[in-house]
């Protein structure tokens, strides 16, 4: 993943026996792209409406504007006449989801085969700060939902609520699902951010194994890292040895599968 202009560009997932070419690398375009931008004015990325907690009448604008303009809640979610609380996005978490969650998912979704109907659920939390002060975690779940004939997932909330007394930590939990015909919605996906790595491996390894797996040969590793190729073919290695892993696909998995990228 590269920054271009606040922009994310994702590559397509390494092929075994590939390592060292570009040849499969694929630049999404500008349009998928520019919704993973980390933008002031705008705190959540792509909810399809805005988060309402009716048990707990709370409610977050995805739009930044819902005390504003009355029409903000796309589906009049707030019709009845009650009392309910803004809630306000905590900013260390915005922007991990930001810069890291979302495009995580964007970065998934793009190395998996493009089909007519995707089916994917998700789940994961993320800290609000209330009325009074209080930071809360609170769960979302729901499902990707594509639109305009572009593989760009947006987040088609269905359930939203507070698990303060479930989880107290400061960590991000996200978990991908896609539906299986025989065996329903198995996951395929799961990380956790904010918290302490516990990688067995060095940061310069963890660092080499991101850039492989966003699609970036050894001489191109080596070139941005400015370090000798020789010394990123040593790193993939010893990281293989470490993991004890055959080749750079199954080190990447391994990787992902131990939430350590």
């Amino acid at each position: 993943m590269e920054d271009r202009n606040n922009s994310v560009v994702f590559t397509d997932k390494i092929h075994e026996g590939n390592m060292d070419t570009s040849k499969d690398k694929v630049d999404v375009s500008a349009e998928m792209t520019s919704h993973a931008k980390v933008s002031d004015d705008d705190p959540v990325q792509l909810f399809d409406c805005c988060l309402v907690d009716h048990s707990g009448r709370q409610f977050a604008c995805a739009h930044d504007h819902c005390q504003h303009q009355s029409s903000c809640f796309k589906t009049d979610q707030l019709q009845e006449k009650l009392i309910f609380h803004e809630l306000r996005f905590h900013p260390e978490d915005r922007m991990i989801w930001c810069e890291e969650a979302f495009p995580d998912i964007l970065r998934f979704i793009g190395s998996e085969p493009i089909v007519e109907f995707p089916d994917y659920r998700f789940i994961f939390n993320h800290r609000y700060i209330c009325k009074d002060g209080r930071i809360s975690q609170f769960m979302h779940e729901g499902s990707l939902t594509f639109t305009n004939d572009i593989w760009m997932p947006s987040l088609n909330l269905k359930v939203f609520f507070e698990i303060a007394d479930i989880k107290s930590d400061e960590t991000i939990v996200l978990t991908l699902f896609k539906y299986d015909a025989d065996n329903g919605y198995q996951k395929v996906f799961s990380k956790e951010y904010g918290g302490i790595c516990s990688s067995v491996l060095s940061k310069r390894e963890l660092e080499i194994i991101k850039l492989c797996h966003e699609g970036m040969s050894s001489k191109m590793i080596a070139e941005k890292l400015n370090l000798s190729i020789h010394t990123v073919k040593n790193h993939k290695r010893n990281s293989m040895e470490k993991t004890t892993t055959h080749n750079i696909t199954e080190l990447i998995h391994y990787c992902i599968k131990s939430n350590w990228m």
